[in-house]
């Protein structure tokens, strides 16, 4: 299924690849989203992009979840959901035009907002389903500095400081927490070698997973305040 031209049962199959499970990122955005969830009580829980459902255990992590469900573009991807997952409520869609099914304690969304030409009609269809909390993660940066990598990815945009929590406030949420991750080891250096590569994308092989190891590493010196990943916790105003 295509969304800003871009289709993402193709990139879920060969864009993504192993990233989710190995790349230093996600694994830091794991643990740095994992904080901001330990703090936050809910027993109901809806992902927006879940794709094939790699955020389940994130979400559950210590805690026992009543409900938990999640939309995305890609039918491939929600199919590898559903199997993982059988009792989850999932279900094809867009968000920028479908508002999210139900109601929740918390509805998460992380790195979606990147790819959508109308991020603020996905928030608008976030807001009625939350009824807690909204955690959002995503991209910050100069968008143009990384256009080749970020275009491979099927994004649209990268958020200048301040962008997003402007947009989260203006769908009628208050933003409660706001951190940018990722200086300098992340963002600008290794950034600007995957703009001009392709590392990092498809199956990772033996030597991509020592280095994806090493820079999981190295990544623990990166700033909490400052970098090009972004995480937003929002309450409904």
């Amino acid at each position: 299924m295509t969304s800003g031209g871009h289709d993402y049962d193709q990139i879920w199959a060969e864009v993504y690849g192993d990233m989710q499970a190995h790349g230093p990122v996600h694994k830091h955005l794991t643990r740095l989203v994992g904080r901001e969830l330990a703090r936050l009580p809910y027993r109901s829980a809806f992902d927006v992009g879940c794709g094939p459902g790699h955020n389940h255990d994130l979400l559950a992590a210590g805690r026992s979840l009543d409900r938990f469900g999640g939309m995305d573009i890609s039918a491939n991807a929600l199919e590898v959901a559903r199997s993982r997952y059988p009792d989850g409520a999932f279900s094809v869609g867009d968000v920028q035009v479908d508002a999210v099914p139900g109601h929740w304690d918390l509805v998460f969304c992380s790195l979606v907002l990147e790819h959508l030409v109308d991020d603020e009609a996905a928030l608008a269809n976030m807001r009625s389903a939350v009824g807690q909390h909204l955690v959002l993660t995503t991209i910050a940066g100069n968008f143009e500095r990384y256009r080749a990598w970020d275009e491979r990815m099927g994004h649209v945009r990268n958020y200048r400081r301040g962008d997003l929590e402007a947009k989260v406030e203006e769908a009628g949420f208050r933003v409660i927490t706001s951190r940018y991750w990722g200086w300098p080891f992340y963002s600008p250096i290794v950034r600007t070698v995957q703009n001009r590569t392709a590392v990092g994308t498809g199956e990772y092989g033996r030597g991509t997973r020592a280095i994806a190891r090493a820079l999981e590493l190295v990544y623990h010196l990166n700033s909490s305040t400052r970098g090009d990943l972004l995480i937003v916790v929002a309450a409904p105003d």
